[in-house]
């Protein structure tokens, strides 16, 4: 019985560990990726590209289902063997899959660029927060998403949470008022989904690409 204790030890540190490495990389990634945008956009256009008080709301609806990480389910292969941290490589990959964003980050810029400053900061304010939203389930895994372990119910329903709280807040008063956001329209809305869902299979593309290489770099 005292072995068991031992071992069920091992495979909660090991969880611990592999849901700590989601976070970070899905972390460092988003940031890396608003930070090359909201600077090389900002030298384009004389407003900012996103209000402080926006940004924060962005931080706060993206990292509320980022916090739930820790209670994710974690597959069967990361618990098989202990891992470490490799700086270099969660840089890299947090590098590369910011530069991915940042290239959506564009997208949005060149798609909504016409609209009045308001207008601009409305959608590329909801196209950020589901574009880091879907990430999170990219991130989790080093498979392909659809072929990884289930995430937990938990980050599913923050994650909807999330994602019903960016779309319904510009339509509100409180939105408006506090925010300064403007009503998107439903054409709108429907470019912003299509851009996030090329977004995901693009970020799934690269992932498994990168660790393909990584792997068999190691063999």
């Amino acid at each position: 019985q005292s072995l068991d204790v031992i071992m069920d030890g091992i495979r909660e540190g090991r969880a611990v560990f592999a849901n700590t490495m989601k976070y970070i990389q899905a972390t460092l990634s988003s940031s890396f990726g608003n930070f090359y945008a909201v600077a090389i956009v900002s030298l384009f256009i004389d407003f900012l590209p996103m209000l402080p008080l926006q940004i924060l709301l962005v931080n706060l609806l993206s990292d509320f289902p980022m916090i739930s990480i820790a209670a994710d389910r974690v597959g069967q292969a990361e618990l098989r063997k202990p891992q470490g941290y490799h700086i270099k490589d969660i840089l890299l990959l947090a590098t590369i899959l910011g530069i991915v964003s940042t290239v959506f980050d564009f997208i949005f810029f060149a798609l909504f660029k016409d609209l009045t400053p308001s207008g601009l900061q409305t959608n590329w304010f909801i196209g950020s927060i589901l574009t880091e939203l879907v990430f999170l389930f990219s991130i989790r895994s080093h498979r392909s998403m659809f072929r990884g372990v289930r995430p937990a119910p938990v980050i599913v329903c923050l994650t909807l949470l999330a994602a019903v709280a960016t779309v319904v807040i510009p339509f509100t008063s409180f939105g408006h008022n506090i925010f300064q956001f403007t009503s998107p329209t439903m054409p709108q809305l429907l470019t912003i989904g299509i851009v996030v869902i090329i977004y995901l299979v693009a970020s799934e593309v690269v992932k498994l690409l990168y660790f393909k290489r990584q792997t068999a770099e190691a063999t």
